[in-house]
């Protein structure tokens, strides 16, 4: 598995940080997981082509996760030469769809590309699906009544994605032994978000779930991302990154393997 943060950030207009958006390589597929505003200006300066995408994910319906699926939907119905090559799946909960039924009717119909092009697969929280050589599983993630986790394995490794949510004994559960548990650290210690976690609860749901190594993103200005990470470490002893778009992460099966440890090998 290969992970790339697209975006690191939240609904902020900031050149730095775009909004939500992974870009992951697995199991022989390229996978969004989130599509924030930014999410296609990042992936194309990043030298891949929306053709490359196989699977699009969806944590929750809230615009700063989900904006850049509008001009996905609009490009795979008249953009010729990516219809043509386009074989995508969008999973999401099945609540997204009346919100998607309400955009495509706002724009007469211009949303709706055809089946054969976008394949729509509805979960359920405990939900499950397979994908090539990926196989996908959801809880319920709390944040949304729509929100879902995610976790994802393939050739042995293992990720687990939250996207917005707080922490619960039932997501320690979920993401029990990942290579990689990616946390979406919007608050500090001190001043913590509601609906999502802030730096120390971040570090005990890794602790919790023995995972491997662990993730924080979605920064907004007021959360030193290196300070989040230093708080976090105060509870979980595996690899700590704070994310920034562009952000690479090997999953392998000797660990989670970043930049700066990819250019010593």
């Amino acid at each position: 598995m290969r992970l790339t943060v697209l975006g690191s950030g939240t609904c902020e207009l900031r050149a730095e940080r775009s909004s939500p958006a992974y870009w992951l390589r697995a199991g022989g597929l390229g996978i969004l997981m989130d599509l924030g505003m930014g999410t296609w200006r990042r992936l194309l300066d990043g030298g891949h082509q929306a053709a490359e995408v196989n699977a699009v994910i969806i944590s929750h319906p809230h615009p700063d996760h989900m904006a850049d699926l509008i001009p996905l939907l609009f490009a795979l119905k008249y953009d010729p030469e990516l219809a043509a090559q386009a074989r995508i799946t969008l999973l999401a909960h099945q609540g997204l769809e009346p919100l998607l039924s309400a955009l495509n009717q706002a724009w007469s119909n211009w949303l709706n590309p055809p089946p054969e092009v976008l394949t729509r697969c509805r979960l359920e929280p405990g939900g499950r699906a397979r994908l090539g050589g990926v196989e996908i599983a959801t809880a319920p993630a709390v944040h949304h009544p729509h929100s879902l986790a995610w976790r994802l394995e393939a050739g042995g490794r293992s990720l687990v994605y939250l996207g917005d949510s707080e922490a619960s004994d039932g997501l320690a559960r979920f993401a029990q032994g990942a290579d990689l548990l990616i946390c979406h650290c919007a608050g500090t210690d001190q001043e913590p978000k509601p609906g999502h976690l802030h730096p120390a609860a971040c570090g005990e749901l890794a602790a919790e779930a023995q995972v491997g190594a662990l993730l924080l993103s979605h920064f907004y200005r007021t959360v030193d991302p290196q300070q989040a990470a230093a708080s976090a470490s105060g509870y979980f002893s595996g690899k700590i990154w704070a994310a920034y778009d562009g952000l690479q992460l090997e999953l392998t099966a000797g660990g989670v393997i970043g930049p700066q440890e990819a250019c010593a090998d």
